[in-house]
Order: C-alpha cells, then sequence, then structure tokens
C-alpha cells in the first residue's frame, strides 16, 4: 500500500508544480503587454514599435478629460510646460522618434502646418516629444531633417504618462490639446497636412477657455 501511496503523492505533486507553473505563465502573459505604456517606458532597447492603425479622434467639448500638464526639457535644454498656453493657445503634440520610419514620412506634413499657422498668426503651439532616444541623437535629426518647431526630450519614455489613459502606445502620433489643456483630438499614426490642419481648425473654433 506504500507505494502507490508515495507514486500518487509525488505525481500530485507534479501536478501541483506544472499548475504552479502554468499560472504563473498565464499572469506573466496577462501583466506583461509589450504594447502597454508601462513596458515602452521600461524598455531600454529600441527594436522597432507598433505602427499606429491611423484612426483619427475629435473629442466633443463636453466629452473632454481633465487639463493635461505636458513639460520636460526641450532637445535645445531649454524649460517648456503646457501650460505657457493655457488659456490663450492650443498645442499640437506629435510623438515621434528618429529610428521611426512613419514619423520621418511625415515630418513634411506637419512642417507645412507648422509654417502656415504661423504666417496665419493662428493661436497654435507646436511642440515634438523625441521618444526613446538620446539628446543628442534627436537633436542631430532634427538639424538634419530641417525640423523647425521644438521638441522636448525624452530618452526614458515616460512623458507620455502625462496623458494619462489618453496617452499614445506608439510613435508617430499626434494629439491637440484645446485652450483649457484638454486633449480635444489624436491621430493615431501618420498625419497628412490636410487632415491635421482641418483637426486644429475645429479645435480652434470650439472656443476659447471659459
Amino acid at each position: 500500500m506504500s507505494r502507490p501511496t508515495t507514486r500518487y503523492a509525488a505525481c500530485r505533486r507534479s501536478v501541483v508544480v506544472v499548475a504552479s507553473v502554468g499560472a504563473l505563465l498565464a499572469l506573466g502573459a496577462c501583466t506583461s503587454d509589450p504594447n502597454s505604456i508601462a513596458e515602452q517606458a521600461k524598455q531600454g532597447d529600441q527594436k522597432g514599435y507598433i505602427a499606429g492603425n491611423g484612426a483619427i479622434e475629435q473629442i466633443p467639448v463636453d466629452k473632454r478629460l481633465e487639463p493635461v500638464t505636458l513639460e520636460g526639457k526641450t532637445l535645445d535644454n531649454a524649460d517648456w510646460s503646457s501650460t505657457s498656453a493655457r488659456g490663450k493657445e492650443i498645442v499640437v503634440v506629435n510623438l515621434w522618434g528618429s529610428w521611426c520610419p512613419p514619423c520621418i514620412t511625415e515630418i513634411p506634413d506637419l512642417e507645412k502646418v507648422w509654417t502656415d499657422v504661423q504666417a496665419a498668426k493662428k493661436p497654435v503651439q507646436f511642440m515634438g516629444i523625441d521618444f526613446r532616444e538620446d539628446r543628442q541623437r534627436g537633436a542631430a535629426f532634427v538639424k538634419t531633417q530641417k525640423m523647425t518647431y521644438p521638441s522636448l526630450t525624452d530618452e526614458s519614455g515616460v512623458l507620455i504618462l502625462a496623458f494619462g489613459k489618453q496617452a499614445p502606445t506608439s510613435p508617430p502620433s499626434t494629439l491637440i490639446l484645446d485652450r483649457e489643456g484638454r486633449v480635444a483630438a489624436r491621430a493615431n499614426g501618420p498625419v497628412t497636412a490636410t487632415t491635421l490642419q482641418g483637426l486644429i481648425d475645429d479645435v480652434l473654433a470650439s472656443g476659447p477657455a471659459s
């Protein structure tokens, strides 16, 4: 009788071990999403990205969430905060990286709109976020691409956390903050000049801060 009991106990222990390993693997699968904001912030490599799906979202005034405070150092080492535009201007925020091919593709469109809004003296600020690369590399890329709008440096990849649940998951992504600092529109993926200009005009038309 002792041998069957021993074999049964050993078998039972094996089942428990297998079950435990399975549970850990399942837990890991549930809590380690490589596309999550937290995982992107923790990763130190730059092995590509998940491209945006091109979705455009416009958020009605009464559905916009709390104001966002985005702040940091620009590639020129100047302090900047989105609160500087509060009540006066809307802010176009573009998440980019020199290692992201679609980001490079959309630069001429962003530059065109930036040039146009300045020429028209529209109350619009542009601010890029150089995502997950060092300041020197980002600054060199900006010079090569002749980007004239400023960008925040974000080597650690955490500035996007300021957007909370509205944070972009990968570059390129563009968000527009209204005059109150709330996210009013988003483009998940490369944006064309025509689309971006239309989004800007719609946000401007939503009126000044109350």
